[in-house]
């Protein structure tokens, strides 16, 4: 009788090696195709919430939301989502608590008057956001969008637009609205609230509607980036679209903030003739302001 014969070491060994070879080949196809399809996913995130913006809009006579976020108070229900709060309804104490939860941070969205127009939670989180995976509480934010201040009062008792430019406070204000994106992904991870807080702001300078030269921009807000080099932003006309970063120096200031727990919005950093920073300025409120 004939016995059968087994595989030897050396072709057990062979077959291991090809295994892995194709594995090294398609685990960055596989890679690159999640990544693009957690684009997708937060690209139709803007352009939920902005539908949602444009009906406030429609409710209310033309006034858009509040762009505020956490600094809100008892007396004021503008803001377009609350800070975090607690079962009771009352906001958690500043700086958030590291027991704080996700549903207090829902508690927050839910009061915030975008929400009757976009009833789910997850809308106004980017699926690439890896805060809950790598920050400890309070800083594993979970919203990742803010309105630019741009777009809408800070408040109720805040009126005025944000020093050195004229901000769009009424829809018929909003002109060419396919050149000025209202959403933005942000990390905030300095925020003493645990979430995101306020709009997102640049620097001002110079008259109305205009900033300085191209040699003294800088960055100020934070960016977030979880889309291979690039960000989201959702459009005043409804259109959602990525910007891929092009200067060295937009990745730095986006992993500063990342990783610095002690970094909070309102810090100012240099970037002369950044060409990105050309493309935020000009899409922010008026393409007059850098020309």
């Amino acid at each position: 009788m004939k016995t059968a014969r087994g595989f030897t070491l050396i072709e057990l060994l062979v077959v291991i090696a090809i295994i892995a070879v194709l594995m090294a080949v398609l685990m960055p196809a596989l890679s690159a195709a999640k990544k693009q399809a957690t684009m997708a996913r937060c690209l139709t995130n803007h352009r939920s919430l902005t539908a949602g913006w444009v009906m406030y809009a429609d409710d209310n006579d033309g006034f858009l939301m509040s762009n505020g976020a956490c600094y809100d108070n008892a007396s004021d229900k503008s803001p377009w989502v609350h800070r975090p709060k607690d079962i009771a309804g009352n906001s958690l104490p500043s700086p958030a608590p590291e027991t704080i939860t996700d549903q207090d941070r829902f508690r927050g969205i839910q009061l915030g008057t975008m929400w009757p127009y976009v009833k789910d939670v997850d809308v106004y989180r980017c699926p690439g956001d890896n805060r809950r995976s790598t920050r400890r509480p309070p800083r594993d934010c979970f919203r990742s969008y803010s309105i630019s201040y741009a777009f809408g009062p800070l408040s109720e008792g805040n009126l005025q637009g944000r020093g050195g430019y004229k901000y769009h406070r009424k829809m018929l204000d909003v002109q060419n609205g396919a050149l000025y994106y209202v959403f933005i992904e942000e990390e905030h991870n300095g925020s003493a609230y645990g979430a995101n807080e306020g709009g997102w702001h640049l620097p001002m300078g110079g008259s109305m509607n205009r900033l300085a030269n191209p040699g003294s921009y800088a960055f100020y807000d934070p960016l977030a980036s979880y889309h291979i080099k690039a960000s989201t932003f959702g459009f005043a006309d409804g259109h959602a679209e990525k910007r891929k970063w092009m200067d060295k120096r937009t990745l730095e200031f986006i992993s500063f903030n990342a990783d610095d727990p002690s970094s909070h919005s309102g810090f100012t950093v240099a970037s002369p003739n950044n060409e990105d920073l050309r493309w935020i300025v000009r899409h922010f409120v008026s393409v007059k302001r850098v020309e």
